[in-house]
């Protein structure tokens, strides 16, 4: 009887988070990240830049 193959190595896949940035109520972009605080200071920044510094 043939052998059969290993199954491939499956790695676990690791979490996206998202979070978009608004302008008003119009979603103008959306941060996809594996790390939760780096997308969430991405997302500050980001809405900084959009709104100003006010």
């Amino acid at each position: 009887m043939p052998e059969l193959p290993d199954p491939p190595e499956t790695q676990p896949t690791e979490r996206v988070h998202q979070f978009t940035v608004n302008r008003g109520m119009t979603p103008v972009l959306v941060i996809e990240t594996t790390s939760w605080y780096l997308g969430l200071l991405q997302a500050a920044l980001a809405r900084v830049a959009l709104e100003g510094q006010n």
